[in-house]
């Protein structure tokens, strides 16, 4: 790196002060920067501002010309006055190329020291600080912590509140004799909430590439660092000093509540989990003997504090005179269920709203703001003392609905903490339930409105149907027992696909069923580029509705699958390299968009599809009337659904082993489900699951006319028995074939670009292809052991083979397909393999060769749906 220091030597240290002083807004501090300390006891200044007239003395005694220091954080006074002064101390090389690295074009000092103030020292220009002016501060970084210490990890830290420490600053001597210099601009940039959400962010990626947890000012491991599930400290790395701090936070925190034998227990189990080797016998009795001579030590000096007078046994004594259990959720994380005014929650212990509780608990009963220091030491404390609990409880917690011994509870989200009880008997609002079942995340979840009992609420529940645009008696049943089916717990709800031209009413189709069953802050989503905020969306909302939609990838295809079924998602936890939670849970999904999104067949095999069509202009409706009209149901139709959730629970009760379906399609639960929903509904008996396979039909009917090579491998079969060649062959017949219907298909996303993408295609049509009477076999070998391909026409019972009728509503070009013609290579012509004919596709598609076909014995022409959608 090379650097322009301006030389500023002659300007005297005091007007140094008053430049961070008016000009920037911090108190700059008197100190002797050469041995690296302050003058005078500058803690007492974090919060409260230095006086004019204490600086104005300072500068009049020289306390300035050894050297001084600033105290990052609130700028109290100038332009700035309101805001925080962030400072980033990067100490080598490989410090600066990491964060440049997040700078784009400003990928040196030179030029970022032209857009805010950097400052040096010229014997070592890998040694730097960086100041920005922001509207918030950032989090403390005290270092980054390696196996070695080494140049290759970064040496950075961030300071930008008061409490976080000092950083010593021009016109200062460094302790190797030169002094600190501004170079470039003297100007801070100023950054708003989402620059610093972004530079926070530079920062955190770096600590999380390198594996560190962050330190303390005094080179230690924050002690709740040591008391997390997966910490290790490994040889090398100081584990005496870990163990001392674990054994001293256990005896100070547990004394009052276990016996000296139980903490030692305790300290021992962490010595065998967490230390890598573990500490001898011997070496552990040595710590354990340091750790009682320093809290015995302590423990009179301590009592004499008035901070601590209150001591933390006593404070959260108070607090468990309000809580009902503590207990692990499915990630591993704990909750409190704890009174609070005249209702309980179920919260989170690491969560803000937590430590808001515990400053409130802490003002009343002190009269005094907890710090923030002791509040981490309060939670940590709580965490300690559940670490090694083998009776702590784990509780799998539900979004919206949940089942707890075959009765069904849905959460309200209300800041009472109701919830409804459904059983056979009825169902009922639920106050102060202390059972743990329900998690919120408050951003997201907004209270439901309180449903009603009323004789009429069936009607209401028919002039709700009425709000939607569907096109026949068949989709209002199966829409339905789909909206129903959302509110039961536990089974696999399918995939909810809208799709028909612009101005359907499918956004406001799902915005309303999002506000009946889920109502949140966010009514649609849409699909993020990233799977880890897709995986974290579906974690914390119960519906998720995905608005105008118009491709599905195969990654989002595979998550999407996974919440429905249940079987998990991972995603990467903040903060950390290495650690995963894994995410389970059943989700109600729906996709809207002009065309079927999607041709994979393992989601569709999950869906539910519905075709709106678009509305006359004479029957449109302004969007605030429904609104209106929805408000005024809602309440109606919620406790409609309950009534409707009793008769279900019913039934089940009455009959306990009765299967009614002797045929289960891939949704099995909610095909059996919704059989008895519909029975609930006041449909006819079969009625429900014969509309739920003629849509299925349907479905598998417009995937193949949407997917080329399905209509490809149908069209090569017409007059075939069986087919049976290696994928290479395979895909050029059929992309022979396909040309003769659209030449840019294959081009085109649905068309396979490789062999093993069209075997994998095979085998996901293979169901399809079979309702067709066409078996797929893939991974076979011929004689020569080469891997092949077979297709087989086979005898069925359903639709004859020949039979590619389109619905009704459907468009069809009529083709005259010849599998006698076939591309050269990958060149745009083509030749007949009996008369050696060549030219391009449109003039090869009309050729009829003399020696292959006449007038008596033409295959006729095929009907084929274009596939690229429009």
């Amino acid at each position: 790196m090379t650097t322009n220091l301006i030389d500023d030597t002659r300007i005297n240290p005091n007007d140094w002060a008053d430049f961070w002083r008016y000009k920037i807004g911090v108190d700059p501090i008197p100190a002797n920067t050469k041995n690296k300390i302050t003058n005078v006891e500058w803690s007492k200044y974090q919060i409260d501002s230095v006086s004019e007239e204490l600086h104005v003395e300072w500068k009049i005694k020289g306390a300035f010309n050894n050297g001084m220091a600033i105290i990052a954080g609130k700028i109290h006074r100038g332009p700035y006055q309101g805001k925080y002064l962030v400072c980033i101390d990067i100490d080598n090389a490989s410090g600066i190329k990491e964060f440049l690295s997040h700078f784009g074009q400003v990928d040196n000092i030179d030029k970022l020291a032209q857009r805010t103030i950097i400052e040096g020292h010229a014997d070592d220009p890998n040694k730097i600080h960086i100041y920005f002016v922001a509207q918030q501060p950032l989090s403390k970084r005290s270092g980054i912590v390696g196996s070695n210490s080494t140049s290759e990890i970064p040496a950075i830290e961030v300071k930008s509140e008061g409490s976080h420490g000092i950083m010593f600053c021009t016109p200062s001597l460094h302790k190797n004799g030169y002094p600190y210099r501004i170079f470039g601009t003297a100007k801070p940039t100023v950054i708003n909430k989402e620059n610093s959400e972004i530079l926070e962010n530079c920062i955190r990626q770096i600590y999380q590439k390198f594996g560190s947890s962050m330190r303390n000012n005094d080179g230690l491991t924050p002690i709740e660092d040591l008391f997390k599930e997966r910490f290790k400290v490994k040889e090398g790395n100081n584990r005496h000093e870990a163990l001392l701090r674990v054994m001293e936070s256990l005896i100070q925190r547990l004394r009052t509540i276990y016996s000296e034998d139980r903490i030692k227990d305790l300290a021992w189990q962490y010595n065998l989990e967490h230390l890598e080797p573990s500490l001898e016998k011997k070496e552990f009795e040595k710590q354990w003997k340091g750790a009682k001579n320093f809290v015995a030590k302590n423990k009179k000096s301590d009592s004499n504090d008035p901070e601590v007078n209150r001591d933390e046994s006593y404070f959260l004594n108070k607090i468990k005179e309000r809580y009902i259990s503590i207990f692990y959720d499915q990630l591993n994380k704990l909750h409190i269920m704890i009174k609070i005014n005249d209702h309980i929650e179920c919260i989170p212990i690491e969560s803000k709203r937590f430590k808001l509780l515990l400053r409130k608990e802490f003002f009343e009963i002190n009269n005094t703001s907890i710090p923030d220091e002791k509040l981490e030491r309060l939670i940590s404390l709580i965490v300690a003392q559940k670490l090694f609990d083998e009776n702590t409880e784990h509780t799998e917690l539900q979004l919206r609905v949940a089942n707890k011994d075959d009765v069904f509870y849905y959460d309200l989200t209300n800041p009472f903490w109701e919830i409804i009880k459904i059983t056979s008997e009825g169902w009922e609002i639920i106050k102060n339930n202390e059972t743990p079942m329900f998690k919120r995340y408050e951003r997201n979840s907004i209270p439901q409105i309180y449903p009603l009992e009323d004789k009429d609420n069936e009607k209401y529940f028919r002039e709700f149907l009425t709000l939607f645009n569907l096109r026949n008696e068949k989709d209002f049943l199966l829409f339905s027992v789909y909206l129903v089916s959302a509110f039961i717990p536990d089974i696999q709800k399918p995939i909810l696909i809208i799709s028909g031209n612009g101005g359907g009413a499918k956004t406001t189709t799902f915005t309303l069923l999002k506000n009946i069953i889920d109502p949140s802050s966010i009514d649609l989503l849409s699909f993020s580029p990233y799977k880890e905020d897709l995986i974290q969306s579906l974690e914390h909302h119960y519906v998720n509705y995905f608005d105008n939609v118009s491709y599905i990838s195969a990654p989002v295809s595979d998550i999407l699958c996974r919440a429905v079924t249940g079987s998990g998602n991972s995603k990467r936890e903040l903060y950390t390299t290495d650690e995963d939670f894994i995410y389970k849970y059943k989700r109600t999904i729906g996709i809207n968009g002009i065309n079927i999104v999607t041709t994979r067949q393992d989601l569709l095999d999950r869906s539910l599809t519905l075709k709106v069509d678009r509305i006359p202009e004479n029957k449109r409706r302004k969007e605030q009337e429904i609104k209106e009209q929805f408000e005024r149901m809602r309440p109606y139709v919620l406790g409609y659904i309950f009534d409707v959730l009793v008769k279900f629970q019913k039934y089940l009760k009455e009959h306990p082993k009765e299967k009614l379906l002797k045929e289960l399609p891939r949704m099995a639960d909610f095909a059996e489900y919704g059989e008895i929903v519909s029975r609930c509904l006041g449909y006819k008996d079969y009625e429900f699951i014969n509309a739920y396979r003629e849509n299925i039909d349907l479905q598998n009917e417009e995937l193949i006319e949407l997917h080329p090579v399905a209509e490809a491998v149908i069209l090569l079969m017409e007059e075939k028995s069986s087919w049976m060649k290696t994928p290479s062959l395979l895909n050029k017949e059929l992309a022979d074939i396909i040309c003769q219907v659209d030449t840019a298909i294959l081009k085109s996303k649905y068309w396979p670009k490789a062999t093993n993408q069209l075997t994998r295609q095979l085998n996901e049509l293979a169901p399809i292809l079979l309702k067709k009477n066409i078996e797929v076999t893939t991974g076979i070998k011929d004689s020569f052991g080469k891997r092949c391909i077979r297709l087989t026409k086979i005898k069925g019972k359903g639709q004859d083979s020949n039979n590619t009728s389109l619905p009704s509503d459907q468009t069809s070009i009529n083709y005259d397909i010849k599998t006698y013609i076939h591309r050269i290579g990958n060149s745009d012509n083509f030749e007949c393999e009996h008369c050696n004919l060549i030219d391009d596709i449109h003039f090869m598609k009309k050729h009829i060769c003399k020696k292959f076909d006449n007038p008596s014995n033409n295959t006729g022409k095929n009907t084929v749906q274009t596939f690229l959608p429009n």
